[in-house]
């Protein structure tokens, strides 16, 4: 059987040192039928590992029921990887945040009694190693260390490295050892053989776990500390992001930009560390799946994820590919390529180095080394202008080096090539060794170049234009290239292709915009021209007439889909998981408040009497977060809108629906609190894990304290925008915790009855630092007194949302002031070009194609102010049908207009290059 280790290096199988150089891509947000295609982007952008979480609401969707089928296929999908020659990297959670509904916690949970989420908790735990059980069931055959029927050598399967949970960023010992080295143990036990890693970026560190980081900046100086605090295992950045995810409310994000994206790669390897993209190809947030992250100021109540996550990746959405997949695949192709020399560097040796950041100098050099080479990296200030510098070598020798447009440079010294050959230096760029015969290497058009092999020096020019230089020398074929043509420029197994776009399926080149032909060099150097047949793209289909599916039956409260309940119920605890639901509330007369509030609601919460809306109450652009307006009628329908769960922080975990009482409120007068100078208060009274919180602190802070008088009934607490983080206790009985961050800004809690009593009663704010007596507390924290019950006595019952029926679309329908469904054709040629619809004039809601749910969408409030950042919805090429009709049916919650709708090609995705 392979065996695989490490040491304070790299990893090794059977002895054989491995640098991995991954990017993530999850393959349930993306149709499996696509998987072949983004797994060989990045093998062509020279990554040679596949990081993927495994999505636990996905693969079980109900207690004791798996789904390991079509996009949910774990092992078809680590097997492609295998096929094409590439490592994985699994993370099966049970949580993985990832930006998923839940962090890929299944919604039953909530069902489950006693259950409290991550930590050490018997039906949590029972219920997570039932998971990771069925997860190895699928794949344990698949490891490094597993070994193939009927072969007796070479390495197993694809998987080198596995992750335990996901960055459980608490400090909380007990926890450690009896929830996280459980999560561990159930790994062992289902057949986990390969080293696990544990990303808490050190806030825990797990008992037998490589302690990995995840971060995009200050990567020079974390990584050589954590070569400190952990030097008998390999550093890998299990997470560097080079771009981030995109919410509703929220201008589309793009502050990483390709050069920033290259520095920081740069520096991970100059640190002898190893990477994984996150993301290199993002995809979609198909259906419901999109989550809810932390928000901050700009985001009050939190990021509502949309439904692209294209997360600015080097691998856009629908598989373009831009400035940032070219300057990874540089970096990246560069880094595989010479791996052995990484692999082998002396981890124990590091050199000092100025301070690696962007404008406090002007040239900075970093140099590793070990057996197999030497590594020289120059990094270059943001404002550094000069062209050309001197690097002196270790026998004396100074090369003129040329540093081209990127703001990092690269150079071997006496490297190996194949075990007899060495690069004994270059003042050009090396960038990849292809089947131990070809040397290809690349700098400035117009740039002297000097390559020596085994002590032989070539001179060279660097090419301009897109003819690449070819040369012979030391029995090696030296393939010079310009900045312009390394981007276009893949390797082959017969040799390299200059001038490509890509490679298909069958590793034939497709052509490049803006180059007339493409040069193919042979491992012996001989060169052929092609001149590809560009084809043109075809217009974008028309879609055709809309029909339309009223609701005014469930708008009414007349379906008779509608079932009696026994009184306020959440979502999931109606078997509705995710998106919609419609409840009825009828009582026998009809009462008013301008005060309403529903403090046991989740998300958004749609009210009608008599067929029309009355307002939208809850979180997000368009709803009204604040006591309000509240008509209840004899009949009142409530449509709620379930618009993702927490993902990360302290709120996960939290019910969507109405599954409370609706009341009219009145805020209780607190006046100034009093401020007693006190310790860090105990936030893991509340429970096992709190991000970012450490037990044990004993820092000194302040403690708020208000009295007040109320009644034994609900009361409920808003905290808004407060900048600091608080543990709320109630006549001393910690009853929640509240943080800027892993709150979004926004925490509203209903103080429940059993912990107040009649007449004089104690709220405290217990801070974790001390009191800033700038901020007026008093414009953060509202107690409200819940003065009427207008749901006391009211009947409930409760309908799924759910698509209509093809016979209930009618032409000439419209959806008048609610809800309505929308639903036309269209036809397509062809399914090569990545295709969108451009909802224009809708308002929010979900697309269908061919009746798959492409995901949740919005443009626009009910009031027609416009949502960013997301205008395009990529339609997959697999969903769309090319021998015949195309439907498209569209949600859309308040009926609006689709006439403006549009389809169009883009190869790039919802928000260009």
């Amino acid at each position: 059987m392979p065996t695989v280790s490490f040491d304070g290096q790299s990893f090794q199988v059977d002895g054989k040192r491995i640098w991995l150089v991954s990017g993530a891509i999850h393959y349930t947000r993306t149709p499996h039928e696509l998987w072949r295609s983004r797994i060989r982007a990045a093998k062509q952008a020279g990554l040679n590992c596949i990081e993927t979480y495994c999505f636990w609401n996905v693969h079980e969707p109900k207690p004791g029921v798996f789904n390991f089928e079509g996009d949910a296929d774990l092992r078809a999908f680590v097997k492609l990887i295998a096929e094409e020659g590439m490592y994985c990297i699994l993370r099966p959670g049970p949580y993985i945040c990832a930006e998923w509904d839940f962090g890929g916690l299944p919604a039953w949970l909530h069902k489950v009694e006693g259950i409290k989420l991550r930590e050490a908790n018997g039906p949590f735990l029972e219920a997570c190693a039932r998971y990771l059980g069925e997860v190895f069931e699928q794949v344990k055959d698949l490891q490094q260390s597993s070994m193939p029927a009927g072969r007796t050598s070479g390495s197993g399967g694809p998987i080198i490295m596995v992750q335990a949970e996901n960055e459980w960023l608490c400090h909380n010992p007990a926890q450690a050892d009896s929830y996280l080295r459980e999560i561990v143990r159930y790994l062992r036990e289902s057949g986990c053989d390969v080293p696990i890693n544990a990303c808490n970026n050190l806030w825990q560190r797990v008992e037998g776990t490589i302690d990995t980081w995840n971060a995009n900046e200050h990567l020079a100086a974390d990584l050589r500390q954590l070569r400190l605090i952990q030097p008998t295992a390999p550093r890998i950045v299990t997470e560097f992001w080079p771009g981030w995810f995109d919410a509703w409310g929220r201008e589309h994000h793009t502050r990483f930009d390709a050069q920033w994206n290259l520095y920081r790669l740069a520096q991970i390897l100059a640190s002898g560390a190893q990477y994984n993209l996150y993301m290199f190809h993002g995809g979609t947030n198909f259906g419901f799946y999109g989550g809810r992250n932390l928000g901050g100021d700009s985001l009050p109540g939190g990021a509502y994820l949309t439904a692209s996550y294209d997360y600015d990746a080097p691998l856009r959405e629908a598989g373009g590919r831009g400035e940032k997949y070219y300057a990874a695949k540089r970096i990246s192709t560069f880094a595989s390529h010479f791996g052995h020399v990484f692999a082998s560097f002396n981890a124990e040796h590091t050199h000092a180095a100025f301070a690696l950041t962007d404008d406090d100098h002007s040239l900075s050099v970093v140099h590793q080394q070990g057996p197999q080479g030497q590594v020289v990296f120059l990094f270059k200030g943001r404002n550094e202008t000069r062209q050309t510098v001197g690097m002196l070598l270790p026998n004396g020798l100074t090369l003129n080096v040329p540093l081209g447009r990127d703001r990092v440079a690269w150079f071997v010294v006496d490297a190996n090539l194949d075990g007899t050959s060495r690069l004994t230096h270059t003042n050009l760029r090396p960038w990849a060794i292809i089947e131990k015969k070809m040397l290809v290497l690349f700098g400035p058009a117009g740039a002297e170049g000097l390559i020596s092999i085994n002590e032989s020096p070539l001179t060279v020019k660097v090419p301009s234009g897109h003819s690449p230089l070819v040369e012979r020398h030391e029995d090696w074929t030296v393939v010079v290239l310009n900045e312009e043509q390394v981007d276009a420029a893949y390797p082959l197994p017969t040799g390299l292709v200059v001038g490509a776009a890509e490679l298909d399926e069958k590793n034939l080149p497709l052509p490049r915009e803006g180059w007339a032909s493409m040069t193919m060099i042979s491992l012996a150097g001989d060169t052929k021209r092609i001149t590809p047949k560009v084809e043109k793209t075809a217009a974008a289909p028309k879609l055709g007439e809309w029909s339309s599916a009223s609701l005014q039956h469930l708008i009414t409260g007349a379906s008779e889909d509608f079932k009696l309940i026994d009184g306020p119920a959440s979502l999931e605890s109606l078997g509705q998981n995710f998106g919609y639901g419609w409840y009825r509330l009828t009582r026998k007369s009809a009462q008013a408040t301008s005060s309403g509030l529903a403090p046991h609601s989740g998300d958004r919460l749609h009210f009608f009497t008599h067929g029309k809306l009355d307002g939208v109450i809850g979180a997000g652009p368009g709803a009204e977060w604040n006591p309000t307006n509240i008509k209840l009628d004899k009949t009142t329908v409530v449509l709620a809108d379930n618009l993702g769960r927490y993902c990360f922080g302290w709120l996960l975990g939290e019910k969507k629906g109405l599954f409370g009482d609706i009341y009219e409120v009145r805020p209780i007068r607190l006046g100034k609190p009093q401020v007693v100078a006190s310790r860090t208060p105990d936030l893991f009274a509340l429970g096992g894990v709190f991000t970012f919180a450490r037990r044990g602190e004993q820092n000194p802070t302040d403690t708020l304290t208000w009295k007040f008088k109320a009644a034994k009934k609900p009361l409920v607490l808003d905290i808004n925008g407060l900048p600091m983080r608080v543990l709320v206790l109630v006549n001393d009985t910690p009853v929640a915790g509240y943080d800027n961050g892993c709150c979004s800004g926004r925490l509203r809690h209903v103080i429940a009855p059993e912990v107040l009593r009649n007449g004089q009663n104690e709220l405290k704010l217990a801070l974790f630092s001390k009191w800033e007596s700038k901020v007026n507390v008093l414009d953060h924290v509202t107690l409200y007194d819940t003065a009427t019950n207008l749901t006391d006595e009211a009947e409930w019952a409760f309908t799924p949302w759910e698509p209509p029926a093809a016979d209930d679309f009618g032409k000439g329908k419209k959806g008048a002031s609610g809800p309505c469904w929308y639903r036309t054709e269209f036809r397509v040629k062809s399914a090569v070009t990545p295709l969108w619809l451009e909802p224009a004039g809708l308002s929010k809601g979900q697309i269908f194609l061919n009746g798959r749910n492409l995901g949740r969408y919005f443009v626009a409030t009910q009031g027609g102010q416009s949502v960013p950042p997301q205008e395009r919805y990529y339609l997959p090429e697999p969903w769309l049908k090319t021998d015949g009709v195309n439907e498209l049916m569209i949600f859309d919650e308040h009926g609006r207009s689709p006439s403006r709708c549009r389809l169009v090609y883009d190869a790039m995705g919802p928000y260009g290059e």
